[in-house]
């Protein structure tokens, strides 16, 4: 690794830069600049000129191409990495522009219209459109499987939801899912087979989750919040029911799905039964137990003068209890239920990192094995956690010039590079190198492989 790949930055709008999918470049958006660097060397590959201003970038699963697009103005063009002069533009036209995505085969640009009105596939080989139409308001991303074969859609259509699945190699409608079993349909996803789709119900007296099996073509399991109290199944139970249904997650394995609910309550449904495994609730006070570990970020002064040089240390704390710091009210918008908005499983399937809007500088990690709890009570409130691809290893970010590492056996705080404000990371598939991601700059940063 060079000493430019490793100290210098690069301007970026936004935080849009990312590794290609093979991990050989990284993209960096600034103003109306795309420019391609290897991510060896840092060197500068390539370099375009947008229309306007890059709101959006995304790399083709192959690694070839690049998307841009101007959200605002529904300007879009396709850049290739192998043949710089070739151009592929298009507008979405009179219904505005709502979201840009790849195909999983990267020979097709998937648009959504504004308020969501309907999905646009465009062709790069033939210049062809198909459209798929009353698409439901709150559904502003794609659900492909991921084996990239099919499309899963959720319709609205005079006031009743359905799922329209679709094959991803002739966009024909396969599979139309009349989920009568549902009032609505609030959410869906793919098993990590891509054999299995969750479809649910949120809220309140009507949560509901169903399996639905894309092998046997029919639903093959049920599962309501209200089966969790007083469950048999579970061995460690607490008062507390689980209300509605907020986010569904699937360990990577797919033998574990994660079901978050309304009231800071997680829990695990085993992929053979669909019943309940295992449970927590976020408690706001971290009680007794000897195999749960608590680290405080500590922050030491050096210069009663300049805070801005105090040093932040991880320590362990073996006290209990410890109250959990609760957000203000002003960080979570008043017109919407606090969420999870952090649930995301590592790499291995071993260990789930939770963060709730209640508890902003918090973050849990759960040891699905063996049921315990490490905490991570930090100064600042996190604005992302990224699981290395590779390992059990994971890094945490706060607004602050500096960075959180945990890993299972301990946890530390890394000063960031030239002091940049890490809002946000993204990892080289191989684990060793990452783009921290600040408000207007980036810069690529090698990591100690720790085993």
């Amino acid at each position: 690794m060079s000493s430019e790949a490793e100290n210098g930055f690069v301007r970026v709008n936004n935080q849009l830069c990312y590794f290609s999918i093979d991990g050989q470049f990284f993209a960096v958006a600034y103003q109306a600049n795309l420019i391609i660097k290897s991510s060896k060397t840092a060197a500068t590959v390539h370099s375009f000129i947008f229309p306007s201003i890059i709101e959006y970038l995304e790399w083709s699963k192959n690694s070839e191409y690049i998307v841009c697009a101007n959200i605002k103005k529904a300007i879009i063009q396709v850049y290739s990495i192998y043949y710089p002069e070739w151009r592929f533009k298009l507008t979405e036209g009179s219904d505005g522009l709502e979201s840009v995505n790849w195909s999983p085969d990267s020979r097709h640009i998937l648009t959504f219209s504004d308020f969501n009105i309907q999905i646009s596939i465009w062709s790069l080989e033939n210049l062809s459109v198909t459209h798929i139409q009353n698409v439901k308001s709150s559904y502003k991303k794609l659900y492909v499987s991921p084996n990239g074969k099919k499309l899963a859609v959720v319709i609205s259509n005079e006031g009743e939801d359905q799922i329209e699945i679709y094959k991803t190699d002739r966009w024909k409608l396969d599979k139309k899912l009349i989920c009568g079993r549902l009032n609505s349909i609030d959410g869906i996803c793919w098993s990590p087979n891509s054999e299995l789709l969750c479809i649910w119900c949120s809220f309140s007296d009507e949560a509901k989750l169903i399996i639905y099996s894309n092998k046997l073509e029919r639903d093959i399991a049920v599962f309501c919040p209200a089966q969790i109290l007083n469950s048999s199944e579970i061995e460690y139970t607490y008062e507390k029911e689980l209300k509605g249904i907020e986010n569904v997650t699937w360990m990577p394995s797919g033998q574990l799905l994660a079901v978050a609910g309304f009231n800071e309550m997680v829990v695990l449904l085993n992929h053979v039964t669909w019943k309940p495994l295992l449970q927590l609730y976020l408690d706001p006070v971290i009680k007794e137990n000897y195999l749960n570990k608590v680290y405080k970020d500590v922050i030491v002064q050096t210069n009663k003068n300049i805070s801005f040089y105090d040093k932040h240390i991880l320590e362990e704390k073996s006290e209990r209890p410890i109250n959990i710091k609760i957000g203000k009210k002003d960080n979570i918008d008043r017109l919407s239920v606090a969420k999870f908005d952090i649930l995301v499983f590592s790499f291995c399937g071993q260990y789930l990192a939770i963060k709730h809007q209640l508890y902003p500088s918090t973050l849990w990690v759960w040891n699905i094995n063996e049921d315990y709890l490490d905490y991570l009570l930090l100064e600042n409130n996190i604005t992302s956690v990224k699981w290395n691809p590779t390992r059990a290893h994971m890094l945490i970010f706060c607004e602050c010039a500096h960075m959180f590492e945990w890993t299972p056996s301990s946890a530390r705080c890394i000063p960031t590079p030239r002091n940049i404000t890490a809002l946000d990371a993204r990892w080289h598939p191989e684990g060793n190198v990452l783009l921290l991601c600040g408000y207007n700059k980036a810069v690529i940063h090698q990591i100690e492989n720790k085993s």
